[in-house]
């Protein structure tokens, strides 16, 4: 096998340093590329949403009026239940198995 192919470590260094995002190679540049200082608006690339007049259509929002049993859902408790049911059957089963 030969070696030759192998980049250097100096090679590899000075690649990484190239491929660096601008934010890690110069922080002042990188600040007034961005329009100020880094810290200057905390919001600054995230998108915010306004929430104060915000009016949704009815059915979008999860209606809490209905009255649940411990706050689940009458679809999770079926499962809960039949879950319970199937283990209770596997159990007697095995009570009925005889001793080796």
């Amino acid at each position: 096998m030969s070696t030759s192919n192998r980049p250097k470590k100096h090679d590899a260094d000075e690649l990484a340093h190239q491929l660096a995002p601008l934010e890690e190679l110069d922080k002042q540049a990188a600040a007034e590329q961005a329009g100020g200082g880094l810290n200057s608006d905390p919001d600054y690339g995230a998108i915010v949403v306004d929430n104060v007049n915000l009016k949704l259509p009815n059915g979008i929002t999860e209606e809490q009026d209905e009255k649940r049993f411990l706050g689940l859902e009458p679809v999770v408790l079926v499962v809960m239940i039949l879950t319970l049911v199937f283990i209770a059957f596997i159990a007697w089963q095995i009570t009925l198995m005889p001793p080796r």
